[in-house]
């Protein structure tokens, strides 16, 4: 019998993200970027994404889906491994110069578009024992954006952060047919 490959997280939710993609991308405007690392590996990242068009525009950047590592696995629940992701970002730009209240008309719509369908897609993933998007335990806040030097980041940004994300993995053996010769 084949070894199964290991479960590893950052790339089961990179599938996750391209599947919300594929959703989302015409609704919000953009097809989401996806970065795992650090705050600071993250920062990096965005900082390289700067072709003439992303310098100008910020496009390639935004809307970003950022899992914060690390992520402590917890192991012989049952499942392969259970997890409580510490952090997750969905962020866009925004406009500095809009109050709060107007950014829930124009940003916040997009970016609950893009949290809500996360959510589905996970529950969709072969890898993720999960079978109703609500019933997904995490905490959620809504980040009106702050001034760069005070998120992190080098843009102004609207973000929904979702923190201590539960999810159990399992891995989904493939078996070959059995035929006679």
């Amino acid at each position: 019998m084949q070894q199964a490959p290991p479960i590893v997280i950052v790339k089961i939710i990179l599938e996750v993200v391209a599947a919300t993609s594929t959703v989302v991308a015409p609704l919000v405007g953009g097809v989401l970027d996806y970065q795992p690392g650090r705050a600071s590996q993250i920062k990096a990242e965005l900082e390289k994404i700067s072709d003439a068009i992303a310098q100008a525009t910020r496009a390639g950047r935004y809307p970003l889906i950022a899992l914060f590592q690390d992520i402590p696995e917890q192991m012989g629940s049952g499942y392969d491994v259970v997890v409580t992701i510490p952090k997750i970002s969905i962020a866009m730009l925004t406009v500095q110069t809009d109050p709060v209240l107007k950014r829930y008309e124009s940003t916040f719509p997009k970016l609950y578009i893009i949290y809500k369908e996360f959510l589905r897609q996970l529950t969709r993933h072969k890898n993720i024992v999960a079978g109703d998007p609500g019933a997904i335990l995490h905490t959620k806040m809504d980040r009106p954006g702050d001034k760069p030097e005070l998120t992190g980041f080098n843009d102004y940004l609207d973000a929904i952060e979702l923190s201590n994300l539960q999810l159990t993995f399992r891995q989904v053996n493939k078996c070959k047919s059995l035929t006679k010769s």
